[in-house]
């Protein structure tokens, strides 16, 4: 997010001190439009329109004037809104061919104006001397399709051939003399008409992408900043009608920090994408995705560092759709784990553009969530303890369909929100936190991993920074090992990081681990985000992911012949236990239909997942309906640990409360559709590791005071402050 170097501390152990329209709803907005449209229901983040179908009329736009680029990007937005049409093409674009789109280019925009002159009402002129009126005149396209343009491109327009009207010419409106009056006339004459579920924020004279998306969704658009006080007071008459969850604020700001902390306030979460390309053709498209298996974690061994590396800044869509796809062509990628950084609202926004990503990637390449979930937030801005929830809820139920497990917080997150969050976040594996005041680890109440990355630790506890020549982070993780070395401890250590994307590239992760391979032999375990977090519970004596490639076995399994091919789709055990909801195991065996898993070992078991058909796209009415958790120490002897009947959930999460077994069996009794059904099973559990619960168990200990004084000084220092 930050377009500027980062300092990027790593954390280590610190010893002692369906398609998304049936997610459910958020807060109601009755039947007003302004709250709920077919295409945006409520608890569902970004509008999808309508899905390609036929080829896409293509306008190219590279180094055109700023009022051209700006007509081309509402036109499409007011053709696109019904049908998707109208393809805008930028730089040198290869997503189209990617994704199995086909683009006919056009000669030029006028082309474009002439084929869906149809679709316009005419036009609205903006005036130059006043810039900020280029961002009402889209706001009015959104309302009323008429085409936003300049003086000159009106006289232009209202001549023949295309004899368009002018039904708007904000240079006649005396109420405008500057930005602050601009914005104010927009809130006073059209605010009431705008979608309440979205606030779209672009620079007048310079964004023009994103504008298909502000005209097709019909939100206001602004470009104001929180910093300066008569700003700040134009934009929240704008705010305050705004709901926590279900209003989201899309493009940018003019100051990263102060926006995001005021949108925060409201309980308004950042989805960048400022620079991001038309929505309103890839909102459509498909949202059944092929989430890739995860591969089985590395063992935990004594004497090892076990690193995990991160690129920052995929919270912002636009960065997904464009720089990241140059960094994701290294032909070094796969050599090295790496965790990066997306947006799950690309399920809304691009959803085979986060399936591109799924269908290339290497097991060394994770998907994780930029900050701070669903959209960008800052969480110690947070308002209270039920939007902090909300927000933990549907960044769950997104990440359900997207996969994503492992989420980066920006800036700060006391303890007591860290639970808050983790409790309504179930599917969470572990965050990072990013506040710059010393790295440490603790556990929330549902013990999941917290690393804070500080920029003021010592090295012998494993901070770090990164810079493009990789000096800084070769030196910390030196330091660090060397410190290892000489302590005489085995124990495992642990350190997590995220470098800045704009600085990093694919191959200083490859040769910092090479030379860091050749500097300390058999001692650093470069591995995955989600592994990572898995690694640090075992350590600790946590639950963790106990069942994932373990060997599973089933009554039948259903295997589909491919027509023409000789070949056959295995719907085998192991794919219940892979990781991944695009695959599932099948069976025709009704009412007596199992898989079980053999954990290696016994374990004391915590809880269990189970994700049903419609976690893998298909329809509710094929979730498991009615099954018995089962659970054996010698796979011949089994008693039920847990029973649910009537289910009609996509996914759910049971505790197990402390039973110990090595075997689990799933018996479904309903499967509630045509054949059992199992996207994944996830078995969580503690190992019975003596070593490891001892150190957990004093941990805890250390963890509960530590959480307690941090959390004491963060309510004294926001109340002093209030």
């Amino acid at each position: 997010m930050l377009k500027k170097w980062i300092a990027v501390p790593l954390a280590a152990l610190f010893l002692l001190s369906a398609p998304l329209a049936t997610l459910a709803a958020g807060n109601t907005g009755g039947t007003d439009s302004r709250w709920a449209t077919d295409g945006w229901p409520l608890g569902q983040a970004l509008p999808h329109f309508g899905e390609p179908t036929r080829a896409l009329d293509g306008v190219r736009v590279k180094d055109r004037p700023f009022a051209e680029r700006l007509a081309v990007g509402c036109l499409q937005g007011i053709v696109n809104r019904t049908e998707p049409l109208l393809f805008v093409q930028d730089d040198a674009d290869s997503w189209p061919a990617d994704l199995g789109l086909t683009v006919n280019m056009l000669p030029d925009w006028l082309a474009a104006v002439t084929k869906y002159k149809e679709k316009l009402s005419g036009l609205v002129i903006y005036n130059p001397a006043v810039p900020e009126t280029a961002n009402v005149a889209t706001t009015i396209a959104g309302l009323t399709d008429a085409l936003p343009v300049s003086p000159e491109q009106a006289e232009l327009l209202s001549a023949a051939p295309y004899a368009l009207a002018v039904v708007k010419d904000l240079r006649d409106e005396a109420a405008i003399t500057d930005k602050l009056s601009a914005y104010r006339y927009l809130y006073d004459q059209y605010w009431d008409q705008c979608t309440r579920r979205a606030i779209c924020g672009l620079l007048p004279d310079n964004h023009t992408q994103l504008r298909d998306f502000a005209v097709a969704a019909k939100t206001a658009v602004v470009w104001l900043d929180p910093k300066i006080p008569e700003e700040r007071e134009v934009l929240e008459l704008f705010f305050r009608d705004s709901k926590p969850i279900d209003t989201y604020y899309t493009g940018w700001w003019p100051d990263e920090g102060e926006g995001v902390a005021f949108a925060s306030r409201y309980g308004v979460m950042t989805i960048a994408s400022d620079f991001y390309e038309n929505y309103t053709v890839y909102s459509g498209m498909s949202q059944v995705l092929d989430v890739p298996a995860v591969p089985a974690k590395p063992a935990l061994k004594n004497g090892k560092i076990y690193v995990s590396l991160n690129l920052s800044d995929g919270d912002n869509i636009q960065y997904d759709e464009h720089f990241m796809r140059m960094l994701w062509s290294s032909p070094e990628r796969g050599k090295v784990p790496i965790g990066w950084t997306a947006t799950p609202a690309l399920l809304d926004a691009g959803p085979q553009l986060l399936n591109y990503y799924y269908k290339t990637a290497t097991d060394n390449d994770v998907l994780i969530c930029g900050p701070s979930g669903l959209g960008y937030s800052s969480a110690s801005n947070w308002p209270n303890k039920d939007v902090v929830r909300q927000y933990a809820a549907i960044t769950n139920r997104y990440f359900e369909r997207t996969g994503f497990d492992v989420i980066t917080v920006w800036v700060g997150m006391p303890m007591y929100r860290a639970n808050w969050f983790a409790e309504s976040c179930p599917s969470l594996l572990g965050m990072t936190v990013q506040d710059g005041t010393g790295l440490r680890i603790r556990f929330t109440d549902s013990k999941i991993p917290v690393v804070w990355l500080g920029s003021d630790v010592k090295n012998s506890t494993g901070a770090m920074s990164y810079d493009p020549g990789n000096s800084n982070m070769k030196m910390r993780l030196s330091d660090a090992a060397a410190d290892y070395q000489a302590s005489g401890s085995t124990r495992p250590r642990f350190y997590i990081g995220q470098a800045s994307a704009w600085d990093t590239r694919v191959p200083d992760f490859v040769r910092l681990a090479e030379e860091l391979d050749a500097e300390f032999p058999d001692t650093f375990v470069f591995v995955r985000p989600d592994h990572f977090m898995l690694l640090l519970n075992e350590a600790y004596g946590k639950p963790f992911l106990a069942s994932l490639q373990k060997p599973a076995e089933a009554s039948s399994s259903l295997r589909i012949p491919i027509p023409d091919t000789g070949l056959t789709t295995e719907y085998d055990a192991a794919k219940a236990f892979d990781g991944s909801v695009s695959t599932s195991w099948q069976a025709l065996d009704p009412g007596k239909a199992w898989i079980s898993v053999d954990l290696g070992e016994n374990f004391c078991l915590d809880r269990y997942v189970l994700k049903n058909a419609e976690a893998g796209g298909a329809a509710p009415g094929e979730n498991t309906k009615t099954w018995k958790l089962q659970v054996s120490a010698n796979g011949k002897d089994w008693r039920t640990a847990d029973s649910v009947k009537g289910n009609d959930k996509a996914v759910v999460y049971r505790d197990l409360c402390g039973q110990r077994a090595r075997y689990v069996r799933l018996l479904v009794e309903d499967p509630g559709g045509s054949c059992a059904r199992v996207q994944d099973l996830e078995i969580y559990g503690t190992a019975q590791n003596a070593a490891n619960q001892a150190y957990g168990f004093f941990y805890s200990i250390a963890n509960f005071f530590a959480n307690l004084v941090f959390d004491i000084a963060d309510k004294f220092t926001r109340q002093f402050l209030q």
